[in-house]
């Protein structure tokens, strides 16, 4: 089994304001993050969502009330164009730029 690490981009706004995102989210009801830790568990995956907001953690639980339709899941899988929203699990960050920066303060 797989574990989506950090499955919200750290709480990225350009995924989580995604107007396709926020589409299939007013459709159900539910908040774009919502939508996307549903479609992590509808593919298996499992997700624990970082949060330390008392809103978002009971947000974040309330995702099994409603599922996607095949065709949604589709689009979001279309959605991907290899862009990450968060850093490695290692701590660095994906941008080149940025890994090129830790090095020189992280000796």
């Amino acid at each position: 089994m797989h574990e989506a690490w950090g499955p919200l981009g750290q709480g990225n706004e350009a995924l989580l304001e995604h107007p396709q995102l926020k589409k299939m989210a007013d459709q159900h009801h539910k908040t774009v993050a919502q939508v996307i830790l549903r479609w992590h568990l509808e593919r298996g995956i499992i997700v624990i969502p970082k949060s330390s907001s008392p809103k978002r953690m009971k947000e974040n639980s309330e995702i099994f009330d409603f599922e996607l339709t095949s065709g949604e899941m589709e689009q979001i899988k279309q959605l991907n164009i290899g862009k990450r929203y968060s850093i490695k699990p290692t701590g660095y960050m994906i941008h080149p730029i940025y890994n090129k920066l830790m090095k020189i303060f992280i000796k």
